[in-house]
């Protein structure tokens, strides 16, 4: 019994403890009321200003005729993964405007992008709140950006190119991670093949997680 009481003591004390930091996910307003309902559900906050320190990432990428339509998942993967790598304390999402009473909600393509990237950042909230920051575990490329997280027993890494270029990475330094939010575990077979070997596709962005690391647990 006292084991019992004193492991929920510990879980209590954890539950409650402030996490290092605070990493906001929101969508600009304005936005209609129905956007706004199944945003909060999906954890995001609604606000008409960017929290301080939170990367404004625009979510319209213009069109012939002067229109403007979702950026694609890829393209929106990129700058949210870049604000984060770079340090932002939080994404504010700006959504294209839509024609007279339609919303995004109408655009089921466009709002399953927003909302892929959306579930991925919310995803990542708790590594990016409680991580413990540390050095890239192995050396990149210049034009790739890496931020690098030890949590719950697990070193994460994420790798963002942001140069105008494929830049090669060591297959051997991601033998020992695998892929979050991709289609392949192995960040291996990400890659693709260039002049220089196997490289990260320029605007590519990999989400690695290590293995179990006793010593790092906390």
């Amino acid at each position: 019994m006292r084991r019992l009481l004193l492991a929920l003591l510990v879980a209590g004390s954890a539950c409650s403890r402030q996490p290092r930091r605070t990493f906001r996910i929101a969508i600009l307003a304005p936005v209609s009321p129905r956007v706004a309902g199944v945003a909060r559900r999906m954890g995001l906050e609604i606000t008409a200003t960017p929290p301080p320190g939170s990367a404004e990432v625009s979510a319209e990428a213009p069109i012939k005729g002067g229109g403007e339509v979702m950026a694609d998942w890829s393209g929106l993967r990129f700058l949210t993964a870049r604000a984060v790598v770079e340090g932002a304390s939080g994404v504010s999402l700006r959504l294209p405007p839509t024609p007279g009473d339609q919303d995004l909600l109408d655009y089921p393509e466009e709002w399953q992008a927003l909302a892929r990237v959306s579930r991925e950042l919310l995803s990542m909230r708790p590594i990016l709140e409680d991580g413990a920051l540390e050095p890239a575990p192995f050396t990149v490329p210049g034009g790739i950006e890496v931020r690098a997280w030890a949590y719950q027993g697990r070193r994460y890494v994420l790798l963002v190119n942001s140069s105008g270029g494929p830049l090669r990475l060591e297959e051997s330094d991601l033998a020992a991670y695998r892929a979050l939010y991709a289609v392949r575990s192995d960040p291996r077979e990400l890659l693709s093949s260039c002049r220089q070997g196997h490289c990260l596709a320029s605007g590519g962005v990999l989400c690695l997680e290590g293995r179990l690391v006793p010593e790092i647990l906390p």
